[in-house]
């Protein structure tokens, strides 16, 4: 029976170098389990890596599409690992999506194939907080403001623009402060400071949850990366 191996954990962990190593040790592609990084039109904001044919995306999708229902997402990573395990010895899942993830764990009595899992820890707060303080900053200047102003342009998508993680925190601050969205290029250097530390902040509550939901989902007996055996669900 062919295996999927699962590399899950929180925001800013190191998922992609993880699953790139696991990826490249087993000669495995890497299906990236997550719903924004489908969005061809906002690749810092996503983080989302052009790996070429050994890397994929769920779908291809812009801002004008409006959101990806979870549903529908499911479904496509569900059948995009069912179809590469049916021509690979091995795949690699790499994500952080609870809503897909869990999905995911409601069907594991049912996958034709063998499922085991990395459970990335995370780490102590200080750390990961510097980590995603540099993470934030780094996204910032490669971008991300300007991302989100083009999308805000699509007034009819405006919701959904305000509901992903990050652009969130940053069109809440555009509330609080009167600045327009569509301006967010030309930011002072300080406010893009304040702006990368929100991101941080609130990017670490995200990870605190995905930390609990992929330790219960999937941690069962894990042990830390390198340390051996990686784990089996």
């Amino acid at each position: 029976m062919n295996c999927v191996h699962l590399v899950v954990g929180p925001t800013g962990a190191g998922k992609t170098d993880v699953a790139t190593e696991i990826a490249g040790e087993r000669d495995a592609p890497i299906v990236v389990a997550d719903r924004i990084q489908c969005y061809l039109d906002l690749p810092v904001t996503s983080a989302r890596l052009d790996g070429g044919p050994h890397r994929h995306h769920l779908a291809a999708r812009t801002v004008p599409d409006g959101d990806y229902p979870v549903h529908e997402a499911a479904y496509a990573l569900l059948r995009k690992v069912e179809h590469l395990s049916q021509v690979h010895d091995h795949v690699v899942v790499e994500g952080g999506s609870i809503s897909l993830l869990r999905r995911f764990a409601d069907c594991r009595g049912r996958m034709p194939f063998r499922l085991t899992a990395t459970v990335l820890p995370l780490a102590d707060e200080r750390a990961h907080l510097d980590r995603l303080r540099a993470r934030a900053a780094r996204m910032i200047a490669d971008g991300m403001l300007d991302e989100i102003a083009k999308a805000w342009q699509h007034q009819e998508q405006r919701a959904f623009v305000a509901s992903v993680n990050g652009p969130e925190t940053v069109l809440a601050w555009c509330t609080e402060t009167g600045f327009d969205p569509e301006d967010l290029p030309g930011i002072h250097e300080d406010d893009s400071a304040e702006l990368a530390e929100r991101i941080a902040l609130v990017h670490h509550e995200h990870s605190l949850e995905q930390h609990e939901v992929f330790t219960r989902l999937f941690g069962w007996n894990h042990e830390r990366p390198g340390s051996g055996d990686r784990s089996r669900v």
